[in-house]
């Protein structure tokens, strides 16, 4: 069966029960809940205090915080159901050197040409395979151009598979030249291989 627990008082020691236990430390941290199997609980649930870890609910959002990855493994499929799923739209700083754009902060990012070109791009990737989206938009004078697209990993090592990333058809695309003008280009991460499939889609309009 599982655990209810309702945080009416402080727990100033634990409570076992059979290696589960609930406990407090008196302080402001709340209650904490070690249980194996399944545990339901009302108010926030500490998962692991130095991982800052924790479920948390404000009566209008549940929230999940995890100062590292957060795993989901089943067996079968996961199912959002009655929902949308989406990402925070990440804007990384243009550099003329080198841009940075680093997935492992967000899916779907979006580079604004500063006044100039871009030499390299450089695309990190978690240490797991996925889709991902970067959009170019040209600035307010346009024709700006990127010379290179890298490949780094999850550690920020060049990629072992290529370093390039792999555009279809073999080469790198044309941006659009047209002042605020973007392009996107949609990205498979082979995250076994370290290798980056790339499809370039452009010339979206304002």
């Amino acid at each position: 069966m599982p655990k209810v627990i309702r945080d009416h008082h402080n727990l100033r020691r634990n409570l076992n029960l059979n290696d589960k236990y609930i406990s407090n430390d008196g302080g402001d941290e709340g209650l904490k809940v070690t249980d194996a199997g399944h545990t339901i609980v009302t108010g926030n649930l500490y998962i692991d205090d130095e991982g800052g870890e924790y479920i948390s609910g404000d009566g209008t959002d549940l929230t999940i915080t995890s100062g590292r990855h957060t795993i989901l493994d089943s067996a079968g499929h996961v199912e959002f159901d009655g929902c949308g799923v989406g990402f925070d739209l990440v804007t990384p700083t243009y550099d003329a050197t080198s841009t940075v754009v680093d997935f492992k902060t967000g899916n779907k990012q979006m580079v604004t040409f500063g006044a100039g070109n871009i030499t390299n791009v450089e695309f990190h990737f978690p240490a797991t395979s996925g889709n991902f989206v970067c959009l170019f938009k040209q600035d307010g004078t346009g024709s700006r151009t990127i010379t290179n697209y890298k490949v780094f990993d999850s550690e920020g090592n060049a990629a072992l598979g290529s370093i390039a990333t792999k555009f279809a058809g073999g080469s790198e695309p044309t941006l659009t030249t047209d002042a605020n003008h973007v392009d996107i280009i949609s990205i498979f991460w082979d995250a076994d291989n370290e290798i980056a499939y790339a499809v370039p889609s452009l010339d979206f309009q304002f």
